[in-house]
């Protein structure tokens, strides 16, 4: 039965939420401090909904400092007009939203319902993020993993195309399964596709000293992952698709077909359906692989992952470097802080740097470096930038100086810039800016 975990000391409110919930047949455990919700919290409920200013401490500052399964949970922060900057920094930190008071009783039911129902889809920890946009992508994972159709993934360079392709080559439950072969299709020289994606036999041409298995063939019985797929050109567009239809094809310098039963699986970072509508990549290969399409979003649009991300990426990092690390508040509030335009493969390479530099196998800012700011290198060294980067530099430098303006007041600055409160928390998420 789906439990509700209810964190609010204001009898009225906690009583109307509570038959509200038990009206939708929800099961509520109602506690009135922090203190005892620690304990409720152990016997881990399908998901939370706290005020976010209690009699014993602040809920969003307790929510930072719980462990990472545990704020993995759907929560929701209810908050009145002086704490929503508190609930922000809780979204930030993986928290699901944040409702101000007064608020859509309604609205919030079905928010739950559609969090408990993904969380429900996933029977195991989250393996890609604690967002609610990769809680989906992982769902999707999940649900086209056990089907033998065409998926393909898309998304800026680094997001992690290639491990949620792993991940639904290794939930494929077909019994006997092949290995994943990855290929990248950008760096093989255009001379040598049709050798390395076919194979060859021995003799067929000038230093072929022995027959080769290609990735089609390697990949029997397994997942064949084309990644930057966009970048074939088209005479090897035209002799993939029809390997990909007949699962048969020539090796070179054979007199024979070479059967090969695989999973295909591709990714781009480019727009597919903009280059065939231009003719630079054929149609009839875009929809053979575009069966199911599973977009995943960029880091900087789901900062609550980056928490998780850092976590798990950390932990791999102590397996290969073999000593314990710990992370410093300030050094993960500047991780927070960063843009990481390069995405998870950024965000890696940034840590195993900060690891090679510590010392004591503690995380932590430079001196030189204040508490708080955005340790990160914008532009090249020459200082020129796209002009969407220069676009939301200068909003990101508008939208702090009028909140300083305004003494931090989100409704005030709102009001100053012409906008409302909703499209300026929506950028300020967006240029991860914190009140």
């Amino acid at each position: 039965m789906t439990s509700i975990l209810l964190i609010e000391d204001d009898p009225i409110m906690g009583e109307s939420l509570l038959q509200r919930f038990e009206l939708e047949g929800l099961q509520v455990s109602w506690c009135r401090r922090l203190s005892e919700a620690r304990e409720a919290l152990s016997f881990l409920p399908s998901a939370v909904v706290s005020d976010v200013r209690l009699p014993d401490g602040l809920a969003t500052e307790w929510f930072v400092s719980l462990p990472a399964t545990v704020r993995a949970l759907p929560w929701f922060f209810l908050t009145g007009y002086g704490s929503v900057n508190d609930a922000v920094a809780a979204v930030r930190a993986g928290a699901r939203e944040y409702l101000t008071k007064p608020f859509d009783i309604e609205r919030l039911v079905a928010k739950i319902r559609d969090a408990v129902d993904l969380s429900v889809a996933l029977d195991d920890d989250a393996l890609l993020g604690v967002s609610v946009a990769m809680r989906r992508v992982e769902a999707m994972v999940h649900k086209v993993a056990s089907q033998r159709v065409s998926v393909l993934l898309t998304g800026e360079s680094g997001v992690g195309k290639e491990v949620a392709a792993q991940l639904i080559h290794s939930l494929d439950p077909r019994v006997g399964k092949g290995e994943f072969v990855a290929v990248n299709c950008a760096a093989i020289p255009e001379t040598m596709l049709e050798a390395e994606f076919f194979g060859y036999e021995k003799g067929a041409f000038s230093g072929a000293m022995r027959t080769h298995r290609g990735y089609l063939e390697r990949a029997n019985k397994g997942t064949l992952f084309l990644d930057e797929v966009g970048e074939l050109p088209a005479s090897m567009q035209a002799k993939l698709l029809r390997a990909l239809q007949e699962k048969c094809f020539f090796r070179l310098g054979a007199e024979r077909t070479t059967q090969s039963d695989f999973r295909i699986l591709a990714a781009t970072n480019r727009d597919l359906y903009a280059d065939m509508n231009a003719g630079a990549f054929r149609e009839d290969l875009f929809y053979r692989l575009a069966v199911i399409k599973i977009e995943l979003p960029p880091l900087r649009e789901r900062p609550e992952d980056i928490r998780w991300l850092t976590e798990e990426l950390l932990a791999q990092i102590v397996v290969e470097q073999g000593r314990p690390l710990a992370m410093s508040e300030p050094f993960l509030r500047a991780l927070m802080g960063r843009e990481w335009r390069g995405n998870v493969r950024e965000l890696r390479s940034f840590l195993e740097e900060a690891v090679v530099l510590s010392d004591g196998g503690v995380l932590d800012l430079p001196e030189s470096q204040p508490h708080g700011s955005s340790v990160t290198h914008d532009g090249p060294e020459d200082g020129i930038v796209t002009l969407q980067r220069m676009v939301e530099t200068v909003e990101r430098s508008h939208i702090q100086k009028a909140l300083q303006h305004c003494d931090g007041s989100v409704g005030k600055t709102a009001d100053v810039l012409g906008i409302s409160r909703k499209t300026l928390w929506e950028k300020m998420k967006k240029l991860a800016i914190q009140a």
